[in-house]
């Protein structure tokens, strides 16, 4: 008898007997994606890659590492995101530290990260001075240090109403070793000092009654603050556009990251303080999710 439940138990610890009962409990649980994130999670608590997962199912597990991989799958039954689970989600081929007091970077912003980098920040470059960014809302910093990660010629201030956002965002700052950052904490512009070439913000701008119909992963666990952009969606766009020139140099450039199909209002709306539309910029599905524009007064 003993001898069979001790088989039993070797059994349940090897990768496929893990992997099995992992994608079972999440997928009885409705979680989407429940055999990736079971091989993300089992991953991540055992080190082991996906490769080896795949080519020695029947390699056994440690106690230590079953009770971890186990707590995860619990945290994951909640809809509780892989992300935060883990504490960390890369974006832009950096790794950035992530907890629930910011929202997880998402590849959709990194095309705007790219697009900046290819075709705003070389040409509005002056010899000898470096690029003056500013990241309102911040969040993690992901947008803000991925530029200053990847545009060596950048002066980057990173701003968020959250203090205990920019506490993360600091400390992706030191781990990525980039030193001269600049964090302001206050509503907005509130407390930003200076003028910048570039103002980058991926702001909240969801109405209130859509983000009750969003998945459990983004409604019961991502921060409402970083979310709701009021009835409309677009309160915080306002705002924005309202107070954004005032922090930007002479022909500087506002990007804002928008919901689906928002360009349509705010484009008029930013037109309306100045700015003269540059560019809608897609996102991998081709969908618009950035507006670029140039302050149109100041450039004349």
């Amino acid at each position: 008898m003993k001898a069979g439940l001790s088989r039993v138990k070797r059994m349940k610890n090897t990768i496929k007997a893990l992997l099995e009962e992992g994608s079972r409990r999440l997928k009885d649980q409705g979680v989407p994606s429940a055999r990736l994130d079971a091989e993300i999670l089992l991953g991540a608590a055992a080190g082991l890659d996906r490769v080896l997962m795949y080519t020695e199912p029947s390699r056994e597990i440690s106690g230590d590492q079953v009770q971890r991989y186990e707590a995860w799958i619990a945290r994951r039954c909640d809809f509780e995101p892989v992300a935060y689970i883990l504490g960390h989600k890369e974006f832009m081929g950096l790794d950035f530290v992530v907890s629930p007091a910011v929202l997880i970077p998402r590849p959709d912003t990194e095309c705007l990260v790219e697009y900046l980098l290819a075709q705003v920040l070389p040409k509005i470059q002056e010899p000898g001075a470096p690029v003056k960014i500013l990241d309102l809302c911040t969040g993690s910093g992901a947008i803000g240090l991925s530029l200053a990660h990847y545009f060596k010629d950048s002066q980057v201030s990173l701003s968020d109403i959250s203090a205990e956002a920019l506490a993360v965002a600091r400390e992706n700052a030191v781990r990525l070793g980039l030193e001269d950052i600049t964090f302001f904490e206050g509503d907005l512009f509130a407390p930003v000092q200076g003028s910048f070439g570039l103002v980058v913000s991926n702001p909240p701008y969801i109405p209130n009654q859509v983000i009750e119909g969003l998945s459990r992963d983004i409604k019961d666990h991502e921060p409402r603050l970083a979310l709701s952009g009021g009835d409309s969606g677009f309160d915080i766009y306002g705002r924005i556009a309202g107070e954004a020139q005032a922090y930007l140099e002479a022909a500087g450039f506002l990007m804002l990251e928008i919901g689906d199909g928002q360009e349509k209002a705010l484009v008029p709306m930013l037109e309306a303080q100045g700015f003269e539309l540059t560019a809608l910029v897609p996102d991998l599905t081709g969908t618009i999710r950035g507006v670029l524009v140039q302050n149109r007064i100041l450039a004349g």
